[in-house]
């Protein structure tokens, strides 16, 4: 099976581009860390944990099947990915995700530059209207990042998410096309 099709975005330190074979590799040696699984909304795990390669298939396997996912490359190698789901095509929306796996990759703005390119690219290219996305309310860092790249909190879903035994909030975040307009205009993109 071929592997999809994704424009390729380059930023000033990153690239984003579609999946590749060697990708596996990458995640196995990254493995799973406990930060990036909990600012998911994941459990806690009290060092990190390297599955074996078929996991990572998988994991390969998904994101090639999915038409807007993109891989974060630092350096010729997969730090995490970031994409679309949730498209209303009728509505021009779309929600947004991404995830850097590699712990030495967090805080380095790298987040904020991917989801800078994928906002121009989902107003730009793929005449969205609106790009929202879910961000737990302890992920300040996510939080940081997104009001970085003209996110603006639309409401708060209260303790709709239970970790542990305890309930979270998710703060829920849009930008508008208007608005990215304006940043540009503005030089902040």
């Amino acid at each position: 099976m071929s592997e999809k099709k994704i424009p390729v975005l380059r930023g000033s330190r990153i690239t984003l581009r579609g999946v590749r074979e060697s990708d596996i590799d990458d995640r196995l040696r990254i493995g799973r860390h406990h930060e990036f699984i909990h600012m998911c909304g994941g459990e806690t795990l009290p060092e990190p944990e390297y599955p074996d390669r078929t996991v990572w298939e998988d994991w390969y396997n998904a994101v090639k099947e999915d038409p807007y996912a993109w891989i974060i490359e630092l350096d010729g190698r997969c730090i995490g990915t970031a994409g679309f789901h949730q498209i209303a095509e009728e509505d021009r929306c779309a929600t947004y995700r991404i995830g850097i796996f590699d712990p030495a990759c967090m805080s380095n703005g790298y987040g904020t530059e991917a989801t800078k390119l994928l906002v121009r690219y989902g107003f730009e290219e793929m005449h969205l209207h609106r790009i929202e996305l879910k961000v737990l309310d302890y992920n300040r860092r996510g939080i940081r990042c997104y009001e970085k790249c003209g996110f603006s909190v639309d409401g708060i879903l209260r303790e709709n998410a239970l970790i542990e035994g305890k309930f979270y909030s998710d703060i829920v975040m849009s930008i508008l096309e208007p608005e990215l307009r304006a940043l540009c205009a503005e030089g902040m993109y």
